[in-house]
């Protein structure tokens, strides 16, 4: 996998077979891993560990974290200091801190965020999945995708509340926000809380194909997504091979938008030209 192409746009893949349970969709790779990616340095693999003091306030980067075996916490304030106001994130886990609780003397509402942005918008299938557990108040995450909250639960008192959602769609921004809507903390938590998103990649190199269209690496030349190196754009009457059949269609809608054939436009910009019969001709022989 070639790391600095992924590195300039803050997303890194994972080695990973299992998606909600199941494998990864052939053509699609693992490139957000709540779980596999947690680690101690903000931007890491695209995530950044936030924020704030509730509804209305601003988001800010949580200033001071520390590592220790498989947990992060991070604090508002430097945990030795007063005042101690803090939230924690233990790997797949968030604590949320609240007005009156967890952190005298001076407590106040902290929302615990997960965030995974990328500089460059991704076509993904997104998974949310796991448990959130309220054990001394109602507790509520959020899922915020671009800024736009898609899907919200709450568990109240005494609860333990499975979490599923999907979706599919273009993206760049996913934040998980807990919120404690209670007047309490002592263990409130989300407990196996997973966040993963796929992206395509047709040729399994662990690079998503949007970025490889964008970097130029590969080309594009109907706009559809695709890289043509996963298509086989000269197959214009499509029967697995180009030949005298395809070279035939191209010559029949000369000149058209493709008409009968509307694959003989292989770069679908309205015209059948020179550039689509280049195409069949450089592609000549049995579609790979």
């Amino acid at each position: 996998m070639n790391l600095s192409r992924i590195a300039a746009i803050g997303a890194v893949s994972v080695a990973s077979s299992a998606w909600a349970g199941t494998k990864v969709p052939p053509g699609w790779m693992v490139v957000a891993d709540s779980e596999a990616q947690f680690s101690g340095v903000q931007g890491q693999d695209g995530w950044w560990y936030k924020f704030d003091r509730g509804a209305g306030t601003v988001v800010e980067l949580m200033p001071y974290f520390g590592t220790g075996g498989t947990h992060l916490s991070f604090n508002a304030w430097n945990a030795f200091a007063t005042p101690n106001t803090y939230c924690i994130q233990y790997g797949a886990r968030m604590h949320a801190n609240s007005s009156g609780a967890c952190s005298a003397p001076s407590a106040g509402t902290l929302r615990p965020i997960r965030e995974w942005r990328t500089p460059f918008a991704l076509p993904c299938k997104l998974d949310l999945f796991g448990t959130i557990a309220s054990n001394t108040a109602a507790l509520r995450i959020d899922l915020l995708i671009d800024g736009a909250t898609e899907f919200t639960q709450t568990a109240t008192f005494g609860s333990n509340i499975a979490v599923s959602f999907q979706t599919e769609r273009i993206l760049q921004d996913v934040a998980v926000r807990l919120d404690p809507v209670g007047n309490d903390c002592n263990a409130d938590v989300i407990d196996g809380l997973m966040l993963r998103l796929l992206t395509p990649d047709c040729n399994a190199n662990l690079v998503p194909d949007a970025i490889e269209i964008a970097n130029g690496s590969v080309y594009d030349r109907n706009h559809d997504g695709v890289p043509d190196s996963c298509q086989c754009l000269a197959d214009v009457v499509e029967n697995g091979v180009v030949d005298g059949a395809d070279l035939a269609a191209v010559l029949a809608v000369w000149g058209t938008d493709g008409g009968i054939y509307p694959r003989a436009d292989t770069n679908v910009d309205g015209i059948v030209d020179g550039s689509d019969l280049a195409v069949v001709l450089s592609s000549w022989g049995g579609c790979p």
